[in-house]
C-alpha cells in the first residue's frame, strides 16, 4: 500500500510540473498583459487580511481561489458566495464549493465575475458615442493531494472569458500551490504561482498575444498557542521586484531638467512586496482581522492627503451551518472597497 501511495505521489508531482510548463511555452507572445480581475480579493477573509494570503490555514473554501493546496477536509462540503463592491461603478461576485472524498484528495470548484457597469464610448475624434458594458468571467476547477509530513500540493485549471463592447477574448491559465502545515506549532507555509497561462483568443485580431497576471507569492502565518493572535506575512510578485509601472527609468539628466527624486528606494520597493496581516481569534465563531497593504498605500497615495489608504479591516461570525464574513478595504479616500462573503456547511444539515 505504502508503494502504491509513493507512486500517486510521482505521478502527482510530474502532473503539477506538466500543468505549469505547458502554459508558459504556450505563451510565445507577449503585450502589456490582460485579465488582471484575477487578482482582486475574491472573499470577504482573503480582502481583510490585505488582498494576499497563500498561506492561511482558516478551514475557508474560498482560499482556494489563491491557493489550491489549501483544500482540506475540513471545507469539505461547503458552498460559499461573495459580493465584492469595488471602485466606482465596478462589482464582483464569486462562488465555491468543495468536496474531499478521503483524507488524501481534495476537490473545489468556483468561479468569478466582474463588471464594470455602464461606460461611455468615444469615436476617434473624441466625440462621445453610445455607452457599453465591459465584463470578465473565470471558471475554477481545482485539485490537491496531501503527500504527508503536513505536505499538500494542488493545482488549479482557469478558463476565462472577458468581453469589452463587441469585442471578446478567451483565455486559459493555471494556478499551482503547495502548502505545509505543521499543526503542534500553528505554523503554516504556502507558495503559489498563480495565473500562469495564455490568452487563446485576442481581442483584435492583429494584435499579439498579451501576456496573463502572472503572481509567485510566498507566505507565512503563525498561531500564537496561548494568545488569541494569528500572524501573516505574504510576499507579493517574486517573479517581479520592480514594481514601479508609472515611470520611466532616467539614464542620464536632461540639461536644464530638475533630478528625478521619485524613483523608489530599495527599501520602498521591498516592502511593497508585503502585506502584513493578523486575526485576533476570539473563539471558533468569532475573530476580528487587521491588514497593511504598502504598496496599495504608496500607489494610491494622494498629495496633502494623510488617509488610511493601504489598511484593511474585517471580522467573522459563525452561527450554526452559517458564516458571516465582512471586510471593509481603504484604497483611496473616495475609493473605499465593501466586501461580504456568506458560507454554509452542508454537512449540518445531514446530520441528525
Amino acid at each position: 500500500m505504502t508503494g502504491r501511495k509513493n507512486i500517486v505521489g510521482k505521478k502527482l508531482l510530474l502532473f503539477l510540473f506538466t500543468s505549469l510548463m505547458l502554459p508558459f511555452l504556450a505563451n510565445a507572445e507577449a503585450g502589456e498583459g490582460v485579465y488582471h480581475f484575477l487578482n482582486l480579493p475574491y472573499n470577504a477573509k482573503l480582502a481583510g487580511l490585505g488582498g494576499e494570503n497563500v498561506s492561511l490555514q482558516a478551514s475557508d473554501v474560498n482560499m482556494a481561489h489563491v491557493n489550491p493546496a489549501l483544500l482540506s477536509s475540513d471545507v469539505h462540503n461547503k458552498i460559499s458566495a461573495t459580493y465584492l463592491n469595488y471602485i466606482d461603478d465596478a462589482n464582483a461576485a464569486s462562488l465555491a464549493y468543495a468536496y474531499t472524498p478521503d483524507s488524501l484528495n481534495f476537490f473545489g470548484v468556483g468561479a468569478f465575475f466582474m463588471g464594470y457597469g455602464e461606460l461611455q464610448g468615444y469615436d476617434e475624434f473624441g466625440n462621445p458615442t453610445d455607452e457599453f458594458k465591459a465584463g470578465d468571467f473565470c471558471f475554477r476547477m481545482s485539485y490537491a493531494r496531501f503527500l504527508g509530513a503536513g505536505i499538500k500540493l494542488g493545482v488549479s485549471f482557469k478558463p476565462i472569458y472577458s468581453h469589452i463592447e463587441d469585442y471578446s477574448s478567451f483565455g486559459l491559465a493555471v494556478d499551482v500551490g503547495f502548502n505545509y502545515f505543521n499543526k503542534g506549532k500553528l505554523f503554516s507555509v504556502g507558495v503559489a504561482a498563480r495565473n500562469y497561462g495564455v490568452q487563446c483568443v485576442k481581442y483584435y485580431d492583429s494584435d499579439a498575444r498579451e501576456r496573463l497576471p502572472f503572481n509567485l507569492q510566498l507566505g507565512l502565518s503563525k498561531e500564537l498557542s496561548h494568545a488569541p493572535f494569528r500572524f501573516s506575512v505574504t510576499y507579493d510578485r517574486l517573479n517581479d521586484w520592480n514594481l514601479d509601472y508609472y515611470r520611466q527609468v532616467k539614464k542620464k539628466d536632461v540639461v536644464g531638467e530638475e533630478p528625478d527624486d521619485n524613483n523608489i528606494k530599495g527599501g520602498d520597493m521591498f516592502f511593497r512586496h508585503l502585506i502584513f496581516g493578523v486575526d485576533v481569534l476570539f473563539s471558533k465563531n468569532f475573530y476580528v482581522e487587521a491588514a497593511y497593504n504598502h504598496r496599495r498605500k504608496k500607489e494610491f497615495v494622494l498629495p496633502d492627503s494623510r488617509g488610511g489608504n493601504g489598511f484593511s479591516f474585517g471580522a467573522g461570525l459563525k452561527v450554526y451551518a452559517f458564516a458571516l464574513d465582512l471586510a471593509y478595504s481603504m484604497y483611496a479616500p473616495a475609493s473605499n472597497t465593501f466586501t461580504l462573503t456568506l458560507t454554509t456547511d452542508i454537512e449540518k444539515f445531514r446530520k441528525k
